[in-house]
């Protein structure tokens, strides 16, 4: 027979070869299988605790396995908030108990959380991407509105225009045309004859807008002037915007701005500027004013009036309410930003305008311009937010305008032009499965639109697609605030919390691996949490590493045996076919799953041991559990512990029946918990244990070695 200390030797020796050992065993490998496929299938704890398999297991791991029928106190220990001290997993004195409840994070709700269409952090992203739709879009246009602006003033004739496509498609979409379906020898004929009469008798006044826009002599030539001055070509421009949808984008502000203060320097009455709707435009929403609601008429009488005068139209203007006031207000600083006189003229040798009145005016332009589109863009979101809410199927999506409009336009897509059976499609599809439909269409703006929304493929809301539950991420973020070190700075904290901000944002806007792997927000945080850092990981290798499968012993990241990796796997939700696994749940951390798994293989191990050897079971149970050690009351609540201890410090079992902070002083004097940090100083530990069993058991202290041990008095 092998003594006990040969035996100890040859489970450790080889640990990693041990366990594996261990873990081929066809029972313990069909638990394992078991546990890893089902148990991110539960949500509550009635549903963990019915299924016995799971329950078991997981007990088993924890060294719970007695206390399997005792389910109503287990139900007890995984409803505890540990950080309530009075709870019941940190009232019982076995810190197995709140070690359990720690490796689990049961929500405590009876049942799951409701699917819906769109998560909270979904919504805002919506929103944030709605909010930017004009910017991104102005842009868009950007090259197509300065080629027009270049190139219109090289136009010699007719067919010069008709023959370039931007400029043809401008001018036409500015009069409000379709270009894609205009006759080129109408439009010949509507630039140099009269074929806008007809159109314009049945009350169609877009061809006459256009014949305006272009004056071409009728022999097809341009004026000589040129067909459009600075000026003209920025209407055009400004009206092509508008037409579009874009009057309130940046670029459009931007055109009407060069307008104004091209124009406005010529100005002599206030009927120039009343009767030019872009510089009144301009002028009243500086102060606030909407153009659209004030007439030029009562603006005119307004900026004649004397300020100085209590019985002028200014004066007079009622301010009984604070809307009224409010309206006084704005029409006092009109008044104040020009210079006309009573007859509506500028003074001779004056302007309306000083060039500080044109900087304010254009100044607040810009401003008032942003405060009236988020205003617009609130009221969407909000109408959005209301209709998003009710939403449970991809049908009622594309039936409701509210949503529907507003989604697409969020991603820069048209709904007067898009299919909304397409768009159902795009819905049902699974954005993160490089052969779903919506991937085969190869255009970001369908792909992003699916990630948007919460819809399985049948086109009911299901639950959203996460790269990292929230478990994980909190994990992940314990991991990389760990890295900082015992005593970090105020200032690396606090950059370690902006990290962690940027890392969670960017991850919710991934849709697939690739998105993944090529974020270097992402990466760099992930890494570093996980200890990677250093290893230099191509984009290959992290997707390698982010689709193993962990239930496959010779998977990428099994094969490797680096600890780091699996962890690092575990703790994102990718499938081996690269896809993001929805029914994931936040029922334990990659780190909490991985280390049950572990701690049921070492459970095994130590059981099979034991039926050999309890002295092996108690010497491996104290190797595994001896570095987790910090508090003498951790031994004593733990009484496999506490035998192993007091065996090696010669204590007598009668011991553990004194008072127990008697206990505590007792062990404060024999043992150095920092010792067993020290995998040397533990195994030195375990061996004493191990030489004062066998000669507990064998009731001999003929050996010197022994004899030795068993006099000793120093600190261990």
């Amino acid at each position: 027979m092998l003594s006990t200390y040969l035996s100890y030797q040859l489970y450790t020796r080889d640990m990693p070869k041990t366990l594996d050992r261990i873990a081929s065993d066809p029972v313990i490998k069909r638990d394992a299988e078991y546990y890893r496929a089902n148990i991110h299938s539960v949500s509550t704890i009635d549903e963990f605790m019915a299924d016995y398999r799971l329950y078991s297991y997981a007990m088993k791991a924890y060294g719970l396995e007695e206390q399997i029928p005792s389910r109503a106190l287990i139900k007890k220990v995984l409803e505890s908030d540990l950080s309530d001290k009075t709870s019941i997993a940190n009232k019982l004195s076995d810190e197995r108990y709140r070690t359990f409840a720690a490796a689990f994070t049961f929500a405590k709700a009876a049942e799951p959380a409701k699917a819906t269409a769109q998560t909270t952090v979904q919504t805002d992203l919506l929103v944030d991407a709605y909010s930017e739709h004009r910017v991104r879009a102005g842009q868009a246009l950007a090259a197509t509105t300065k080629a027009y602006l270049d190139g219109i003033g090289a136009i010699t004739d007719v067919d010069a225009f008709l023959d370039n496509q931007t400029l043809f498609t401008v001018a036409l979409e500015a009069a409000g045309i379709d270009p894609a379906i205009a006759s080129r020898s109408f439009i010949r004929d509507v630039l140099t004859g009269n074929a806008a009469d007809g159109p314009a008798a049945d009350g169609d006044l877009r061809y006459a807008v256009l014949a305006a826009m272009l004056p071409f002599e009728p022999d097809g030539s341009a004026p000589a002037g040129g067909l459009q001055s600075p000026s003209h070509a920025n209407t055009t421009v400004f009206a092509y915007l508008d037409r579009k949808g874009l009057g309130g984008s940046p670029q459009a502000a931007a055109y009407q701005v060069s307008y104004y203060e091209a124009e406005i320097v010529d100005v002599r009455t206030a009927d120039d500027l009343v009767g030019n709707i872009r510089l009144f435009g301009v002028a009243l929403s500086s102060v606030g004013l909407d153009a659209g609601v004030e007439t030029p008429a009562f603006a005119w009488t307004i900026l004649t009036s004397d300020p100085a005068d209590p019985q002028s139209a200014l004066n007079r203007m009622a301010e009984d309410t604070p809307e009224k006031l409010l309206r006084k207000q704005q029409y006092r600083t009109l008044v104040e930003r020009f210079n006309f006189d009573a007859q509506g003229n500028v003074p001779a040798g004056e302007s309306a305008q000083t060039k500080a009145s044109t900087q304010a005016t254009v100044d607040a332009y810009f401003g008032n311009y942003q405060n009236q589109n988020a205003s617009s863009d609130r009221i969407a979101s909000s109408l959005f937010k209301v209709a998003i809410a009710s939403v449970t199927t991809a049908l009622q999506f594309v039936s409701s305008n509210a949503v529907y409009n507003y989604a697409l336009t969020a991603f820069d897509l048209d709904p007067a032009e898009e299919s909304r059976s397409t768009i159902m499609r795009v819905l049902r599809s699974d954005p993160s499965d490089p052969k779903s439909f919506v991937n085969t269409l190869g255009d970001e703006r369908y792909l992003r639109l699916a990630a948007a929304f919460n819809f399985d493929d049948s086109g009911k809301v299901a639950a959203p697609r996460l790269a990292q539950t929230a478990a994980n991420q909190a994990d992940t973020a314990d991991r990389y605030a760990d890295r900082l070190g015992k005593d970090p700075t105020a200032a690396a904290v606090e950059k370690a919390k902006a990290e962690t901000e940027a890392y969670r944002s960017a991850l919710a806007s991934v849709v697939s691996v690739k998105d993944f792997v090529t974020n270097k927000t992402i990466t760099d945080y992930a890494l570093k949490a996980y200890g990677l850092e250093a290893e230099k990981l191509s984009e290959k290798d992290l997707v390698a590493i982010l689709t193993s499968d962990l239930a496959d012993p010779k998977s990428f990241v099994n094969a490797s045996g680096d600890k780091r990796m699996i962890e690092f796997a575990a703790a994102y939700a990718f499938t081996p076919d690269g896809r993001i696994d929805r029914d994931g749940r936040d029922v334990q951390t990659a780190k909490n799953f991985l280390s049950t798994q572990d701690f049921f293989l070492r459970q095994a191990m130590e059981e099979e041991a034991g039926s050999d050897n309890e002295a092996v079971r108690l010497a491996l149970y104290f190797r595994r559990m001896g570095p987790e050690l910090t508090s003498f009351y951790d031994i004593l609540a733990d009484p496999a512990l506490l035998n192993v201890v007091q065996i090696a410090v010669g204590l007598p079992a009668e011991s553990g029946q004194s008072n127990i902070d008697v206990q505590k002083r007792t062990l404060e004097k024999k043992l150095d918990l920092e010792s067993f940090q020290d995998p040397k100083q533990l195994e030195r530990f375990i061996s004493r244990f191990i030489a004062l069993y066998d000669a507990q058991s064998s009731s001999s202290i003929s050996s010197p070695a022994l004899m030795i041990l068993g006099s000793s008095n120093a600190m261990l």
